[in-house]
């Protein structure tokens, strides 16, 4: 059972003041190679959030959460995830579609937006986020953790694409091999820029791939990783 917790008003200055879930720690793909080691989301404030949910009663139940979010304005903006992930099957290597298809159908007046690491190359998942992209209200957004990754998934033609880049990475001109655009989150670039004003990730028709700077007390060994590969 996958436990969410909504916060319908973000305490976080640079998502804005839109609603924001999180979803437990157990949601998590295992392939993702953050998983346990240099999640920003392990750290600080929100790690220790997100270790708590489901327990002592803190979240809803997948049933009650989508029921929250179809209660929300039509149009509104959300950020699905600040940590965790989709609703995964037991091996979390596959993403749980009908629990999925319920949050989906549940946010198709919204403009809602998250990214996952569930590997979208499994012919399962990717059926699942192609679905959810092509119905819209929550754009689904492939993490890829390198420029090489990056190219393959947008090859996939499946939905938006964004990407880890080392902390010291430049923050304009950025292409991937293949080259592709790759725009660094004007969030990180532009002081008083937040999710809610730029909603860049939101758009599932978008050419470009965002960027995002390694960020947080992990950001150190994070790059060393990115520059590794």
């Amino acid at each position: 059972m996958t436990w969410v917790t909504l916060t319908m008003k973000s305490g976080n200055v640079k998502v804005g003041k839109i609603p924001v879930s999180t979803s437990d720690v157990d949601s998590c793909s295992t392939d993702c190679p953050h998983l346990g080691t240099d999640c920003y989301a392990r750290f600080g404030p929100l790690g220790m959030h997100w270790r708590k949910i489901g327990e002592n009663g803190r979240g809803d139940n997948w049933a009650a959460f989508c029921d929250r979010v179809k209660k929300m304005p039509d149009g509104q903006l959300w950020r699905h995830n600040q940590a965790g992930d989709l609703p995964g099957q037991k091996d979390r290597k596959k993403i749980h579609r009908p629990r999925f298809r319920k949050l989906v159908k549940s946010s198709s007046h919204t403009k809602g937006y998250t990214y996952t690491h569930y590997d979208p190359t499994i012919p399962e998942n990717k059926k699942a986020i192609s679905e959810a992209n092509k119905s819209g209200g929550l754009t689904i957004n492939l993490s890829a953790d390198s420029l090489d990754q990056a190219d393959k998934y947008c090859d996939l033609k499946i939905g938006p694409v964004v990407v880890i880049l080392g902390r010291d990475a430049k923050t304009l001109g950025n292409k991937t091999p293949g080259g592709r655009t790759v725009t660094v989150c004007p969030a990180q670039t532009t002081e008083s820029m937040t999710c809610e004003r730029c909603k860049l990730c939101q758009i599932v028709s978008r050419k470009t791939i965002v960027g995002f700077l390694a960020h947080g007390t992990a950001s150190k060994r994070l790059t060393a990783k990115i520059e590794s590969v």
